[in-house]
């Protein structure tokens, strides 16, 4: 019986590290485009995702962030994603963008989606949750960012809307 129940909270803290609650917030008025992002973002970022400590790119390393970019894109594209995102263009078109915010390893700490609101409406919570998984398991390649003592994370983002 202890095995069942020691398993049984395993099995449920795992799944609560991939199953992530969204808030979605309105960035204009009109409410055509929305930032999504984890519900505890500011309680577990807020001081440390400051203007001031962001690590500038690197200059000439424009070429290997676009290659980094495109891979990042093969992973996260989805079958049904596309075929969100396609639905989408064709009504009009739209944008999806993913923000990577990385530690000085390359580590990636969270993401934020911001999209129009013809995206958010389609876009399931569950695709949403398997998507932040996917772009948590990327790398960032700390080369290309000047951190320092005082740059202590960096901010890249993928527009995937262009890519479908």
């Amino acid at each position: 019986m202890k095995r069942i129940i020691i398993l049984l909270g395993i099995c449920f803290c795992i799944s609560g590290v991939y199953a992530q609650k969204f808030e979605a917030t309105p960035l204009d008025e009109q409410g055509d485009v929305y930032e999504v992002k984890i519900r505890q973002f500011n309680k577990l970022f807020g001081k440390w995702f400051t203007v001031e400590r962001v690590a500038e790119p690197t200059d000439g390393d424009v070429a290997q962030r676009s290659v980094w970019r495109d891979s990042c894109a093969a992973k996260l594209l989805t079958p049904e994603l596309k075929e969100i995102l396609k639905e989408a263009a064709d009504k009009g078109g739209g944008s999806f963008w993913i923000a990577f915010y990385c530690d000085s390893d390359g580590k990636i700490q969270t993401v934020t989606f911001t999209m129009s609101s013809s995206v958010y409406v389609n876009l399931p919570n569950k695709m949403l949750q398997e998507l932040y998984r996917r772009a948590m398991e990327i790398m960032m390649n700390p080369d290309y960012y000047k951190f320092d003592g005082e740059h202590d994370y960096a901010i890249d983002t993928i527009e995937l809307m262009q890519r479908v």
